[in-house]
């Protein structure tokens, strides 16, 4: 894993640039981790980064996530917060298809049990990337 002691700089200068909610210092940052050894470390630094963003300044982390689009293609917010309501919903034992299915790129639809689940505890993080990520909506009943 990527986000050993060493990367506790590249972390925090990620956190500090996601407070600052200024584009181009998002993309500078992402030109500057580049300096890391593979794409899937600056892709644990930026995720990191969200999370700790999350517990600090939740409304500095909803703008990036409102605008995860400026960390792609390095971290692509959908694919991943949509893997996020997979495992979760799986865990819990809940069926694809019959409780829950994705219908576009960031559009869920679940029973209302599954939704119940879906939103319930949840880290700060994960509760923040699936309010403003995925589009969550109730199946309607057969």
């Amino acid at each position: 894993m990527c986000l050993a002691k060493t990367y506790d700089i590249h972390l925090e200068l990620a956190v500090d640039v996601f407070k600052s909610q200024n584009p181009a210092l998002v993309i500078s940052l992402k030109n500057f981790l580049t300096v890391l050894p593979t794409p899937k470390c600056v892709e644990d630094v930026l995720t990191a980064a969200i999370y700790k963003l999350a517990k600090s300044e939740p409304e500095a982390c909803r703008w990036i996530l409102r605008n995860s689009y400026y960390l792609k293609p390095e971290v692509d917010l959908v694919e991943f917060t949509s893997q996020l309501a997979l495992t979760k919903l799986e865990k819990q034992g809940f069926v694809p298809n019959q409780d829950f299915k994705f219908e576009s790129n960031s559009c869920l639809q679940v029973s209302q049990k599954a939704k119940a689940e879906l939103m319930g505890d949840n880290s700060v993080g994960d509760r923040l990337l699936l309010e403003e990520i995925l589009q969550v909506f109730e199946l309607e009943p057969v």
